[in-house]
């Protein structure tokens, strides 16, 4: 990483440019939802050798679900960048995909992490050591920014599961989205601004001959439920996935990406009814 102080010649700037036409790009893209959905179970189908972020426990059912590659658990700041720095040295092109497992849960490391150093640091200018102030919230909220923005530079894709937030739009609406700590969605907003693909996963009662089904739906197109009104943030900038597949894996999703046949306009799905994930 650098700023402005340090300066890059003209000629450093050009042999860095690449034609648009052939380019090849990695894929980033992010599934949130609720606690139980799967969210890790479908990490787990990715295809090739993998190096997980484990934010949180649950990363067996990856493995069990045939995953391969490494892992490591990350408790703190610390250890996110030293990851993220031995992945920058060369280890990234050991990995086909990045995951990220537990965002949000990260997240919540990180915050508190930030607290109990400055009450540490200084406990007579802080309330308690697990009660976050401020500069803790910006730290974190800066943190996670930077810290995403670096592994979606590297040579390879990034897959990142998080929990769900729920928020208000610019017009007062109930707004749902991955749970990444910030006010208002800032943070999330900006992370899912990196992503090629956002992904809503939830559990949902599919009407069928044989009569109700339980099955995992990932939304994959921003989606308002007809019956509570509430909005649902998806996106596919690639323009190949359909509005929503039903108990999918990442190798089906990826294999639709690269098709290369755009999926044709999906209506919205207002018979199958929501059920709240199980813990």
């Amino acid at each position: 990483m650098a700023t402005e102080k340090r300066g890059m010649s003209t000629a450093d700037f050009e042999e860095a440019i690449f034609e648009l036409e052939g380019s090849s790009e990695y894929k980033n893209i992010i599934v949130y939802g609720d606690s139980g959905v799967g969210k890790t179970v479908l990490a787990g189908s990715l295809p090739g050798t993998n190096f997980w972020f484990a934010g949180e426990p649950g990363y067996i059912s990856a493995i069990r679900l045939g995953g391969k590659g490494r892992g490591r658990l990350i408790p703190d700041t610390a250890t996110a960048l030293a990851g993220v720095s031995w992945l920058e040295d060369g280890a990234a092109k050991q990995f086909d995909w990045l995951v990220v497992d537990g965002a949000s849960t990260m997240g919540n490391k990180f915050l508190l992490g930030y607290a109990a150093e400055a009450f540490d640091a200084n406990p007579m200018k802080r309330a308690h050591r697990n009660l976050p102030d401020k500069p803790d919230y910006f730290n974190t909220q800066n943190f996670m920014k930077g810290w995403v923005a670096r592994l979606i530079d590297l040579p390879c894709n990034v897959l990142i599961t998080a929990h769900t937030m729920r928020t208000e739009d610019t017009d007062g609406e109930l707004l749902v989205l991955p749970g990444i700590q910030g006010k208002g969605g800032e943070v999330s907003n900006y992370i899912c601004g990196l992503m090629h693909c956002v992904g809503y996963l939830d559990i949902r009662i599919k009407k069928t001959e044989e009569g109700p089904q339980e099955v995992r739906r990932l939304l994959w197109r921003e989606t308002r439920d007809p019956k509570t009104d509430v909005k649902y943030f998806a996106k596919d900038q690639f323009n190949m996935l359909p509005r929503w597949m039903d108990d999918t894996n990442m190798t089906e999703v990826l294999q639709t990406i690269d098709a290369g046949e755009e999926q044709p306009a999906a209506p919205v799905p207002v018979k199958a009814t929501r059920r709240r994930a199980r813990a």
